[in-house]
């Protein structure tokens, strides 16, 4: 299975501004701080580490260099020359009232310091939580800086069946006061998400316009058991869409002391069915989206019926053009979002730039399919999207016993050139423009064929019945 590091799960290599990540949770939230800090070096960022906390005075070995200092400017005089011959530098003000810790940065400070021309990235560890793996916020948490791009919520999924207790909890009284458990239940994965995505708990103090992302570190503990229970709770927090400002943008798994800290990542995926032509190679006005497939269905109603039953896909879209009031009444009464196209009959690849625009922002990636392939299972969209989880590959597209079909998921990156193409194109011509970029995924099924004309309809019936 191919590993990523934190920049490509959080899509950091894409942009070239200067990121201020935020920590906060529990249960590995300094290891990812340290871990952060040298991939960012390590892509030719200087990168400046701090705490709005407190920290262990033991972890400040984790960095090449540590300056302690509350002399701020000192400290921005100090920093270009240090992070010039280190790399990455810890910045810390002094000791901490508690013994054996080290106080922090103020929250103003830190952003100062992430103006500077030298600073190229700041990594800061913005809570505490007594180094146990689940916590909720006090009052007065976290301390997140108001110049943070990003916050990474941290949860350590050891926690999961132990006890509401204070040995595993840091504050289990407002644990329970958010997820409804008493203390000495077994924590869940149902109460772990919801905690995470309360206003109160994990999304607490994030800043307008930073992105939130939730990291489930498996803390080493791998097992086919602790990723399933890790995906389920992503699949609980990500029915909450980012709305308000609020909102994860997607769910990292994996182990913060790993060989590489993600396994996983997690995004909302739509499903989108493109039903929009009038099949003109088909005599008569009926478009043949509605000829009959099943029993009292459609090829478009068993299209989305399919999408539908797929728990990978967190929406279904249908794109319709051709007699759009009679095929969108064919799935009337479905959870399904229907986008009109105008343009229909200028092809295909308007279809594919309606779909674009009404997306949700928040959306990782869509996967495309047309109407008329009624054979495509289920199983082939949780094929492609678990293969995106694991590569964050920017085309995902199928290999049915060797030959390419559909359907094809597209990553978000890819989203302005699929806007860009024209006619009655779809997107597979990027499979070709893309090269290495595409991962390809074997399916054991034999390759879905369209309709196209009544032979081949009454051929895919006959097998369908069969």
């Amino acid at each position: 299975m191919r590993m990523m590091n934190f920049l490509t799960a959080l899509r950091l290599t894409e942009s070239a501004a200067v990121p201020c990540i935020a920590l906060t949770g529990s249960g590995g939230k300094s290891t990812a701080l340290f871990r952060l800090g040298s991939e960012l070096t390590s892509s030719g960022r200087q990168t400046l580490l701090t705490t709005t906390t407190k920290v262990w005075a033991r972890q400040a070995d984790h960095a090449p260099f540590t300056i302690t200092t509350d002399n701020e400017t000192l400290l921005a005089r100090e920093l270009p020359v240090l992070l010039s011959r280190y790399g990455r530098v810890l910045a810390l003000s002094g000791s901490a009232a508690e013994p054996e810790k080290m106080q922090g940065l103020p929250v103003d400070t830190v952003c100062r310091l992430a103006r500077l021309a030298s600073v190229q990235a700041v990594v800061v560890e913005a809570d505490g939580s007594r180094e146990r793996p689940l916590k909720a916020p006090a009052d007065h948490e976290p301390v997140i800086p108001p110049c943070a791009t990003d916050v990474i919520h941290v949860v350590g999924l050891s926690a999961l069946g132990k006890p509401l207790h204070s040995d595993w909890v840091h504050r289990p009284e407002r644990v329970a006061s958010l997820t409804g458990l008493r203390a000495g239940d077994p924590i869940t994965t149902e109460a772990v998400a919801q905690l995470v995505v309360h206003r109160d708990g994990g999304l607490k103090g994030h800043p307008s316009g930073a992105r939130s992302w939730l990291y489930l570190n498996l803390m080493g503990k791998e097992t086919d058991a602790d990723k399933r229970a890790a995906r389920q709770i992503a699949r609980a927090v990500l029915r909450h869409p980012v709305s308000g400002g609020q909102g994860y943008l997607a769910v990292l798994i994996g182990s913060a002391a790993g060989a590489e800290p993600v396994l996983e990542v997690h995004g909302r995926v739509t499903g989108v069915i493109l039903a929009a032509g009038r099949g003109s190679r088909l005599t008569g006005d009926l478009p043949k989206q509605l000829l009959p497939w099943g029993e009292a269905d459609t090829l478009v109603g068993h299209a989305v019926k399919t999408a539908l039953s797929s728990s990978s896909l967190h929406e279904v879209m249908l794109v319709t053009g051709y007699q759009a009031d009679a095929v969108a009444a064919a799935v009337a009464g479905m959870p399904v979002r229907v986008v009109h196209n105008r343009d229909w009959q200028a092809g295909q690849s308007t279809s594919v730039r309606a779909a674009l625009q009404a997306l949700a922002p928040d959306v990782t990636a869509a996967v495309f399919l047309l109407a008329d392939q009624p054979t495509v299972s289920a199983e082939s969209f949780a094929t492609l999207v678990a293969a995106h989880s694991t590569t964050l590959a920017a085309i995902v597209a199928p290999l049915y016993r060797g030959r390419r079909g559909n359907p094809v998921l597209f990553d978000r990156t890819t989203f302005d050139d699929l806007a860009a193409l024209t006619g009655d194109t779809g997107g597979r011509i990027l499979l070709d423009s893309y090269g290495d970029r595409v991962r390809f995924v074997p399916i054991d099924q034999p390759q879905p064929q369209g309709i196209e004309t009544w032979d081949d309809y009454h051929s895919a019936l006959s097998r369908a019945r069969l």
